[in-house]
C-alpha cells in the first residue's frame, strides 16, 4: 500500500516538478543537504565498493547483491555505516544493477520498485544512525544489454527501464543520482534523460575506462565529451569510475576536461588497481596508503568528487579522508584549491602483460589425464632451436604484444630490432589482459617468416573450446611454430570487450595435457593424428602469488602434465624465487626468470600498488626516486644485477618491455651478452 502511494507521488512530480506539494514534502530533508553548494565549497569524498565488502563477508557471487536490500537490510546498513565512519561525505545505494534488465536474470524483474526504494531507505537509515550529514546517492549502473544498432534494445526501452529505477530511488529519498560505470555514451544519455524527466536533483554521470583509455564499448574520452557537449540539459558532475586504478583514470579525466565545452564539476572513483581472479572472485592489489597518496593527484587534475570503486574498502576511504583533510587544511588559508595540471604534464600509465598475468592461478576445470593410459604413445623429443639452446646454454626471450589493428609494420620492426640484439626467441602474447589484439598465432608466424626469429606463442584456453584448441595447435605446428606457453588467460570481464564470454573448457593444466598428447601423436579422444607434434611446452609460475601453496600445487600438476620449461612473473628481488625452490626441493625443468626493467618511480609505484603478483622492494623505489630522469639506467642495472645473482639457478631470462619502447630492451639484451652473464 505504501509503495502504491509513493508511486502516485512520483507520477505527480513528473507532471509538475516545481508546483507539486508532494514534491516539496519529499525534498524537505534533501534541501538541507545540497550537493552543488558543497562541491563549490570544496572537494567531497564518496564511499568505496559495496560488492567487495559483501563478497568478503561470505555472500555468494552467484546471488543478486541488490536483493539484499530486502532480505538482509542490516548487513547493507552496516556497510554504509562503515563508510560513513571512515569519513565518506556521500554514500551510494546498493542498487547498481537494480534495473529491470539486470534483475530479470535472477527472476526479480517485478522487484525493481521495492529493491530500489529500500536501497535508498537503508542508506538513509545508516545516515540517521551515524548522525553525520552525508548525502545519499541513488546508484544506477548499465542495463547489461546493448542498445541498437549493436544490440536489440531500443533507446525508448532503455529510458523506460532507467526511469522505472529512478522513480523508485526518488521515492526512497535519495539526494542525488549516481549514474556510473557507463561504457556506451548513448546508454548514459538515456539514463540521464530518464532522471531529468522526473526531477531536478543533481546527477553525477560517470564512465568506465580500461587501461587503454577507452570504455569496454571502445569509446574514447573525446568522443564521449563531444556527445555530452551536444546535450541541452547537461549533468552537474561528469567523471570516471571503475575499469582501472588511479593513474589511468587521472589521465582519462584530464582528456575529458580538455574536450568539454560546458561548465561542470568532475569526479574520479578508481578501482584498487587491476584485479586478479582468486577462485570465483576478483582480488585487488592497491593498498589504502596508495589511495591516500593518490588524492592530491586527483584534486590537481580537477576532480571535486573523489572516492573508490571495485576493490576499495573503508580502509581506503579512511586513508583518502586523512589526505583530503590535510589538503583542505593547507588550502583553507588561501581559500582555493590546486588548479588542474597542464595537459602536457602527462601521467605515465603502465599496462604490462607478463606471461603469468595472463594465467591466473585458478583451476577452472579439473585436469585429469585426458587420454586413456592404454592409448599412450612415446612422446616426440622437442625439436626447436630454442629447446636445444635451453638444454645447452642460457636463453633470452623478450615479449612482444601483437598489434591492436591489422597492420603489423611496427610489430615486425620491433621483432627485427630484438633479433639483431641477440634474443633467442620472442614471446608473442595472446590478447593479454583480455584486451583484443591480433591473434598470437598470426603474430608468431609473421615474426618467423619476415624476421627469421624463433617464437614462443602464448596460448590461452579462454577463447577456444576443446575442438578449437586442438585445431589451432595443429595449425600452429604446420606453420612451424614449435614453442607454446600454456596459459589459462584472464577473464573477459577484466578486458575491453563488453559482454564477451569465456569458454574455459580447460585451464592451463588441461592444455598442457592436450599438448603432451599431441606430442604423443594422439588427440584428446585418443585418436591418432598421424605424425606426432614436437612442441616445447612452457608454463607460468608466480613466486609472489598471494596463495603460494595453491600456486605451487598447480605448478606441480603442470610438471606432471608434461611442461618442459617455466617462465616466472617479473621479479624485482630473488627471495620469492629462492622460497619457491626451497619448497619444491629444486626445479626439474629449466627456469626463465621474468624481468620488467623499470623506467621511472611512477611506473614502479603503479606496478607495486596496482598490478597483482608484482612486488617491488622499497629500496628499489627509493633508488628510482633519487635517480630522477636517470631512472631508466637504474632500472636496467637493477635487472642485470638480478640476472647475475640468479644465474646459478636459472636457464635464461624472459624480458617484458614497457610503453611499447624496445630500444632500451635491445640494449639490455646486448649488455647481458657482452657482460659475461651468459
Amino acid at each position: 500500500m505504501v509503495d502504491c502511494q509513493l508511486k502516485q507521488v512520483i507520477s505527480q512530480m513528473a507532471e509538475s516538478p516545481q508546483s507539486s506539494a508532494d514534491n516539496k514534502a519529499l525534498h524537505t530533508r534533501r534541501d538541507e543537504l545540497s550537493l552543488l553548494p558543497a562541491l563549490e565549497a570544496g572537494p567531497l569524498l564518496a564511499d568505496g565498493a559495496m560488492g567487495t565488502l559483501l563478497l568478503g563477508r561470505g555472500i555468494s557471487a552467484e546471488v543478486c547483491l541488490e536483493a539484499l536490500n530486502l532480505s538482509d537490510r542490516r548487513l547493507i546498513e552496516a556497510v554504509h555505516r562503515e563508510y560513513i565512519s571512515a569519513g565518506a561525505d556521500i554514500i551510494g545505494t546498493n542498487t547498481y544493477a537494480a534495473n529491470r534488465c539486470q534483475l530479470s536474470s535472477f527472476g526479480l524483474e517485478d522487484k525493481v520498485w521495492s529493491i530500489n526504494v529500500w536501497g535508498a531507505k537503508v542508506a538513509r537509515q545508516a545516515r540517521e544512525v551515524s548522525g553525520r550529514p552525508v548525502l545519499v546517492a541513488g546508484s544506477m549502473g548499465p542495463l547489461g544489454r546493448s542498445l541498437e544498432p549493436v544490440g536489440s534494445l531500443t533507446k525508448p526501452e532503455a529510458e523506460a527501464a532507467f526511469r522505472e529505477q529512478a522513480e523508485a530511488l526518488l521515492a526512497g529519498g535519495v539526494d542525488l543520482f549516481l549514474i556510473e560505470t557507463m561504457s556506451d555514451v548513448e546508454e548514459a544519455v538515456a539514463a540521464l534523460a530518464a532522471v531529468q524527466a522526473i526531477c531536478r536533483l543533481p546527477v553525477v554521470l560517470q564512465f568506465t575506462f580500461t587501461p587503454e583509455k577507452a570504455t569496454p564499448a571502445g569509446q574514447i574520452p573525446s568522443r564521449i565529451m563531444r556527445r555530452l557537449n551536444e546535450l541541452e540539459k547537461k549533468p552537474a558532475v561528469v567523471g570516471v569510475n571503475c575499469g582501472s586504478g588511479p593513474q589511468v583514470l587521472i589521465e582519462v579525466l584530464r582528456e575529458m576536461r580538455e574536450a568539454s565545452d560546458f561548465p561542470c564539476y568532475w569526479s574520479i572513483l578508481p578501482n584498487a588497481g587491476m584485479p586478479v581472479k582468486v577462485g570465483n572472485r576478483q582480488s585487488y592489489q592497491a593498498i589504502p596508503d596508495y589511495f591516500g597518496r593518490a588524492v592530491i593527484h586527483m584534486i590537481e587534475v580537477g576532480a571535486r568528487l573523489v572516492g573508490g570503486c571495485c576493490g576499495t574498502t573503508p580502509a581506503h576511504i579512511k586513508a583518502m579522508r586523512a589526505s583530503l583533510d590535510h589538503l583542505l587544511k593547507e588550502k583553507q588559508s588561501a581559500g582555493t584549491f590546486p588548479t588542474p595540471l597542464p595537459s602536457s604534464a602527462a601521467v605515465q600509465v603502465m599496462a604490462p602483460s607478463p606471461a603469468s598475468s595472463s594465467s591466473p592461478a585458478v583451476a577452472l576445470s579439473p585436469a585429469p589425464p585426458l587420454v586413456p593410459e592404454a592409448h599412450l604413445e612415446q612422446p616426440a623429443s622437442p625439436q626447436s632451436r630454442f629447446a636445444a639452446r635451453l638444454a645447452q646454454g642460457f636463453v633470452i626471450s623478450v615479449e612482444l604484444d601483437p598489434p591492436k589493428g591489422a597492420v603489423a609494420t611496427k610489430f615486425i620492426g620491433a621483432g627485427r630490432l630484438l633479433c639483431e640484439a641477440g634474443v633467442d626467441a620472442i614471446n608473442v602474447a595472446d590478447s593479454p589482459m583480455a584486451r583484443v589484439r591480433m591473434a598470437s598465432l598470426v603474430g608468431a608466424h609473421l615474426l618467423m617468416k619476415d624476421v627469421g626469429v624463433e617464437t614462443i606463442m602464448h596460448f590461452t584456453t579462454r577463447d577456444r573450446n576443446l575442438m578449437g584448441i586442438q585445431s589451432d595447435l595443429l595449425g600452429a605446428h604446420s606453420l612451424g611454430i614449435r614453442n607454446i606457453l600454456a596459459l589459462t588467460g584472464d577473464s573477459p570481464t577484466l578486458g575491453n570487450v563488453a559482454r564477451a564470454t569465456a569458454v574455459y573448457d580447460l585451464d592451463s593444466i588441461g592444455l598442457i595435457h592436450v599438448l603432451s598428447g599431441l606430442n604423443r601423436g594422439i588427440d584428446v579422444a585418443g585418436n591418432s593424428i598421424g605424425e606426432p607434434t614436437s612442441f616445447t611446452i612452457g608454463c607460468a609460475l608466480s613466486p609472489n602469488a598471494e596463495n603460494l601453496e595453491k600456486e605451487l600445487e598447480r605448478f606441480r600438476r603442470k610438471l606432471e602434465a608434461g611442461a618442459h620449461f617455466v617462465m616466472t612473473q617479473p621479479l624485482y628481488e630473488l627471495e620469492p624465487l629462492y622460497r619457491v625452490l626451497d619448497q619444491l626441493g629444486g626445479c626439474p625443468v629449466p627456469i626463465l626468470l621474468g624481468l620488467m626493467p623499470l623506467y621511472s618511480l611512477k611506473q614502479a609505484e603503479y606496478l607495486h600498488n596496482e598490478v597483482p603478483g608484482i612486488s617491488i622492494p622499497l629500496h628499489v623505489r627509493q633508488e628510482l626516486e633519487k635517480a630522477g630522469d636517470d631512472a631508466l639506467r637504474i632500472g636496467l642495472e637493477h635487472a642485470a644485477g638480478l640476472v647475475a645473482e640468479a644465474r646459478p639457478h636459472i636457464a635464461g631470462v624472459y624480458v617484458v618491455g614497457s610503453f611499447g619502447k624496445y630500444e632500451p630492451i635491445a640494449r639490455f639484451v646486448r649488455d647481458l651478452r657482452s657482460a659475461g652473464y651468459i
